[in-house]
C-alpha cells in the first residue's frame, strides 16, 4: 500500500472513539481542519511525556482552528483510563485492528498480525479532504516541537 504525503487526498474511515462514540473523518473535516496525531502505546515513558505536552498546547492548536484527535491501537475502554491517568482533553480514536494507521503510512513492521507497531506522526486534514501537513518520526522515540507544529499549522491555514 502507497503511504499519502502531504498534497495527496486522505482517506476517509470511521472509527470508535472515546468521546463522541464515533469518529468520521469527513464529517469532522467539514466542521474544521482535523490534526490527527499518531503514537506508539498508551502508558510507554515517551508517550506519556508527550500527551502531557500536548495537553500544554491545547489552546494553541485550538486557536490555530484545528481539532486534534489522538489515534493508537488501544481499545476505546483503555483509552479512556489512558485520558484519565494523563487528563488529556482531546479524543482518542480507537484504530484496534490498524486499519487507519495502516493506511496513512503509520506502520513499523508493516506486516499482517501481531507485532506491528504504530509510529508517532501528525497528518493535518483540509475541509476538501486534502492532506496538507504530514510527518512521521524516523523512529517512536521521536517527537515533534509543538510550538513549530502549531506556527506551521498556522502558516499552512
Amino acid at each position: 500500500m502507497k503511504k499519502p504525503y502531504a498534497g495527496d487526498a486522505a482517506p476517509d474511515f470511521t472509527m470508535p472513539c472515546v468521546l463522541g462514540g464515533t469518529f468520521t473523518l469527513s464529517t469532522e473535516t467539514r466542521k474544521h481542519p482535523v490534526l490527527l496525531y499518531f503514537y506508539p502505546a498508551n502508558y510507554g515513558l515517551m508517550c506519556t511525556y508527550y500527551s502531557e505536552k500536548m495537553n500544554e498546547y491545547l489552546n494553541d492548536f485550538e486557536n490555530a482552528g484545528v481539532k486534534v484527535f489522538h489515534v493508537n491501537d488501544a481499545s476505546v475502554e483503555d483509552h479512556i483510563k489512558w485520558m484519565d491517568r494523563v487528563s488529556s482533553e482531546y479524543d482518542h480514536i480507537s484504530d484496534i485492528d490498524q486499519k487507519v494507521s495502516r493506511i496513512y503510512g503509520m506502520i513499523i513492521n508493516d506486516y499482517e498480525g501481531p507485532g506491528s507497531m504504530i509510529n508517532r506522526g501528525f497528518v493535518l486534514i483540509d475541509a476538501n479532504m486534502k492532506i496538507r501537513y504530514l510527518w512521521r518520526a524516523e523512529i517512536p522515540p521521536d517527537i515533534r516541537d509543538l510550538r513549530t507544529l502549531v506556527e506551521d499549522i498556522r502558516k499552512i491555514l
